[in-house]
């Protein structure tokens, strides 16, 4: 009973955080260009990108909860339970990233990421369901929930192909309005913001490994997995070895 309670109460207070959002939050935009993007020009921010996947993920294991299955490794597991734990291998990684990011950032100059003339739009505690709590949350769902990784193959290569997409359309916003979607790229110069994005990949790769790394230890030191490995992205790549 616990987990569905709890995923969808996160499911709750995503939306509701993305519908408050949406309805009464009006952002200055840097370049007239930006006002005609999606969802109210939200789509360019990957903050907003990653409530929208946690939302889902949420939901989808709240799904899982109502008419899949939590067992720790079954032997043939429902689709609903394949898309949860290979969605989680995301989630995860875009939660600690944009929760990491934003906050080293914006402790050292808040101006380069989340200036006053937002902020002052944002209560802190939709801030913190933007930029805090996504990672709390999923963390959570990691130590209360099982998650059996998908292989490596598949995993990391949707980690990786959500977070060039979302690369992509941040160059694509500035060749189209001459404008940076997050004022910390104004100061720097080309080879730097190539360095910038490319130590994000980098973050990325190593917080993937991270979460798989993570889950299979918690899974490792359960009384019910113990002896038996967990099947998830590194006991597929211990097999293969």
């Amino acid at each position: 009973m616990l987990r569905p309670l709890f995923h969808l109460t996160v499911v709750a207070i995503n939306s509701f955080v993305l519908w408050y959002d949406q309805t009464y939050i009006k952002l200055p935009m840097p370049a007239k260009g930006m006002e005609n993007l999606p969802l109210k020009s939200r789509s360019m921010f990957l903050t907003f990108w990653c409530l929208m996947l946690q939302t889902v993920y949420h939901f989808v294991a709240l799904l899982n909860d109502l008419f899949g299955t939590n067992t720790r490794m079954p032997k043939k597991a429902p689709i609903i339970r394949r898309i949860k734990d290979t969605l989680f291998t995301l989630a995860f990684v875009a939660a600690i990233y944009v929760s990491l990011a934003f906050w080293s950032i914006y402790f050292i100059d808040k101006e380069l990421i989340f200036p006053d003339h937002i902020e002052k739009l944002y209560h802190p505690s939709i801030n913190h369901v933007m930029h805090t709590t996504v990672a709390v949350f999923i963390i959570i769902d990691m130590l209360m929930t099982h998650i059996n990784y998908p292989s490596r193959k598949i995993g990391f290569t949707v980690t990786m192909t959500f977070f060039i997409s979302y690369i992509i359309w941040f160059f694509y916003i500035y060749a189209k309005t001459g404008a940076w979607v997050y004022p910390v790229f104004d100061p720097l110069n080309w080879p730097l913001r190539i360095i910038f994005v490319s130590i994000s990949l980098t973050l990325g790769a190593i917080f993937y490994f991270a979460g798989e790394k993570l889950n299979y230890v918690i899974n490792s030191n359960n009384k019910d997995t113990r002896g038996k490995g967990a099947k998830n992205g590194i006991a597929n790549e211990k097999k293969k070895t």
